[in-house]
C-alpha cells in the first residue's frame, strides 16, 4: 500500500523555512466537457443512456391520380454507457501531524481529485476525434488556416447545422497561432478574433466559432501525427450534437479511518461516459505532431 507519509511530503516537513504558497503542478487544460450533449441519469436506475435520431426519408414525385405508397417513419439510436472512475490516497497520521498544512491537506485532496477527474473526462472526449469518418489535413503537414475553413465547410456539406467548436492539440494550437501572426490584418479582422494570455485554453474565435487548446488529443502514426476536431456543440444544438455523454454519479469524496494502520483513506469516485452520437456532425483535424 503506497500511503501518503512524511517521506512523500518531505518538502512540507519543517527542516527549513517552507513557503506557505505551494506551487501548482502542470496539467492539461480542461476544455471539452462543456460542449457535450449531456444526459442526466442520476436516480434513473440505469447506467445506459439512449440518444435517438430520425432516419432520413425522401418525398417522391407523383402523378395527378397516382396513389401514394406509405413510407415508414423510423428512428435509430446510439447508446452511451457510464463507467466508474476513482482515486484513492492514504494519508498517515504523521503526515497530518508533522507537515505545515496539517489537516488542510484534505482540502487539497478534494480540489486535486476534482482536477484529476475532469482531466480524465476530457481525455475520453478528446479521444473521440479519431473516430470521425470525415477528416481534413494531412499527417505530415502543419495545421493551416485552410484546414480550419475546410473543417467548417465539410460539416455544412454533411447537412449538419449549429454552433461549432474547435478542439486543437497543443502543437496544432501553436501552428494555428503562428498562422494568425503571419496573416494580414484583413484576414485577422475578417475571419478570426485571437485570444491573448494563457489563463485558460481559449484561443479566440475562427469564423465566429470558439477555438480551444488541450494536450489530451490522441496521436497516431506512432506519435508522428495528432488529431484535433471540429464538431457541432451539444450544449447549444442537441439535435445535431456530435458527442453525447451520460452521468449517473457526480464526483463524490469520502474518508475512511484505518486505525490499525494509522491512516485515513481518501476516496474519490464518479460515474460517467461519452461517445460519438452523430458521425456527420464532426470532423477530425489530422496534422503533423
Amino acid at each position: 500500500m503506497a500511503g501518503t507519509t512524511t517521506t512523500s511530503l518531505t518538502e512540507l516537513v519543517n527542516s527549513e523555512f517552507i513557503n506557505p504558497t505551494i506551487l501548482e503542478y502542470a496539467h492539461d487544460y480542461v476544455v471539452c466537457a462543456p460542449f457535450v450533449y449531456w444526459q442526466d441519469l442520476r436516480g434513473k436506475a440505469t447506467k445506459v443512456g439512449s440518444f435517438p435520431k430520425w432516419v432520413l426519408d425522401t418525398a417522391t414525385d407523383t402523378g395527378e391520380t397516382t396513389d401514394l405508397t406509405t413510407e415508414q417513419l423510423e428512428t435509430t439510436d446510439v447508446q452511451v454507457t457510464a463507467a466508474e472512475i476513482g482515486l484513492r490516497r492514504d494519508v498517515t497520521d504523521a503526515a497530518l501531524e508533522e507537515t505545515i498544512i496539517g489537516s488542510q491537506l484534505f482540502e487539497f485532496l478534494v480540489r486535486d481529485s476534482g482536477v484529476l477527474a475532469a482531466i480524465s473526462l476530457d481525455d475520453d472526449i478528446a479521444a473521440l476525434a479519431t473516430g470521425f469518418s470525415t477528416s481534413v489535413g494531412l499527417a505530415t503537414t502543419d495545421l493551416a488556416l485552410s484546414h480550419m475553413v475546410e473543417a467548417q465547410a465539410k460539416i455544412r456539406i454533411n447537412g449538419q447545422r449549429g454552433q461549432l467548436v474547435y478542439i486543437l492539440d497543443d502543437q496544432q494550437a501553436s501552428d494555428y497561432q503562428a498562422a494568425q501572426a503571419a496573416a494580414t490584418s484583413t484576414t485577422i479582422n475578417g475571419l478570426m478574433s485571437p485570444s491573448v494570455g494563457i489563463e485558460t485554453g481559449y484561443l479566440g474565435t475562427f469564423f465566429g466559432q470558439q477555438v480551444w487548446q488541450t494536450g489530451l488529443c490522441d496521436t497516431t502514426n506512432t506519435g508522428a501525427s495528432v488529431n484535433g476536431m471540429c464538431f457541432v456543440r451539444g450544449d447549444t444544438n442537441p439535435v445535431n450534437a456530435a458527442i453525447g455523454g451520460v452521468i449517473t454519479r457526480d464526483v463524490r469524496t469520502e474518508l475512511e479511518r484505518n486505525a490499525s494502520a494509522r491512516v485515513t483513506e481518501f476516496v474519490m469516485t464518479a460515474k460517467w461516459g461519452v461517445a460519438e452520437i452523430s458521425d456527420l456532425s464532426g470532423v477530425k483535424i489530422k496534422t503533423d505532431a
